[in-house]
């Protein structure tokens, strides 16, 4: 029987990857298809509830069935038997799942990849560092890869797209399980300039067991890690753990030492992380091409132009900032800001603007 079809029906017994690792370290999936209705040892191998539930599965007609019903949902398979699954999840110390289910363009994974992660209560900080990271990131010709949770997460996958570069959204739950709900129309964005990537079936609902696992596949597929904000106990450090036993470079925002938002960054830090205060600290590390600057020549700017232009300089700044910074009326500022976006002069991201 064809070897994708066997991975897919062995994800389907929902034993852990662990286990699943260990089985095929002693049987082929052709061995376990064949062997397990009459191999008591073989039962005993992988559990009586994971064979049993193999064993109700054993039916080619119904896999096709299955099969064709997610294809139907747009929704695509590859298994480790595929040449299209991801190398980098196929290292020993990743214990690769049997397969992944995806929507977007799988081909993503092969260029560089680097993850940003961090807390879901995250601070203005910690967003509008995740925001110029993922937007220098995206420039640089970097995939950026997160957990579509909220926080940190998202604001590094819409900065990455709005930015104009692609991102690899990694799930803990089913592509039809999206959690927060609030993130589907991103996860839909996301299809179209990257990949959305899990390995459990698309009806099943996320637990608190499954979030780790995602965790392990976000560091898997990056060649580094950076923190953004965490705390002490933030998931976001699983996410470190895992790169650093698979042999991935980890990378940490400092932030206030008076924040519990900063605390597991800063302890990243001082237990050898390197730190991070721009994206090319991460290309450099990584030995990644920076983008060169290119001289830019400014088009005459106007009066408010000039007093707006002056500001950002500074850094990336809100309305609200620019109107108490400028003394200029809000209506001024808006129209401003609207010319100079169409002039090319300045970018926004998210809810701030800053130089182009």
């Amino acid at each position: 029987m064809n070897e994708n079809k066997l991975y897919y029906w062995l994800s389907l017994s929902r034993m852990t990857d662990k286990r699943l690792n260990a089985l095929l370290d002693v049987f082929s999936p052709e061995e376990i298809w064949d062997g397990l209705p009459i191999s008591q040892k073989m039962k005993d191998f992988i559990g009586e509830n994971h064979a049993q539930a193999l064993l109700r599965f054993r039916s080619e007609s119904y896999l096709d069935s299955e099969l064709s019903k997610i294809r139907q949902k747009d929704i695509r398979i590859v298994t480790r038997a595929s040449d299209e699954f991801p190398k980098s999840i196929l290292q020993k110390e990743v214990c690769p799942p049997a397969l992944l289910y995806y929507k977007g363009n799988m081909n993503v994974v092969n260029t560089p990849c680097v993850a940003i992660v961090g807390t879901r209560a995250c601070s203005s900080y910690g967003r509008e560092v995740a925001e110029m990271l993922a937007v220098e990131l995206a420039q640089a010709g970097v995939t950026v890869v997160s957990g579509l949770a909220t926080g940190i997460d998202g604001y590094a996958h819409s900065a990455a797209l709005k930015s104009g570069g692609k991102t690899i959204a990694v799930l803990g739950g089913g592509l039809e399980r999206i959690t927060p709900t609030s993130n589907i129309s991103l996860s839909e964005e996301i299809e179209y300039s990257g990949v959305v990537i899990s390995q459990y079936e698309p009806s099943f609902s996320p637990t608190k067991y499954t979030f780790p696992e995602r965790n392990r596949l976000i560091s898997a597929l990056s060649l580094g890690v950076i923190v953004v904000e965490a705390g002490e106990k933030s998931g976001a450090l699983i996410t470190a753990d895992f790169a650093l036993e698979q042999g991935r470079e980890v990378f940490a925002v400092p932030g206030n030492i008076t924040s519990i938002r900063s605390k597991g960054t800063n302890k990243l830090i001082s237990m050898g992380a390197k730190i991070v205060c721009s994206a090319n600290d991460v290309l450099s590390e990584l030995r990644l091409n920076i983008p060169k600057k290119e001289k830019i020549t400014l088009p005459p700017l106007d009066f408010f132009e000039e007093k707006i232009y002056t500001l950002l300089r500074d850094g990336d700044k809100t309305i609200e900032d620019l109107i108490e910074l400028s003394q200029l009326r809000a209506s001024e500022i808006s129209a401003t800001l609207l010319g100079m976006e169409i002039k090319g002069i300045i970018v926004r991201v998210a809810n701030s603007y800053g130089i182009r």
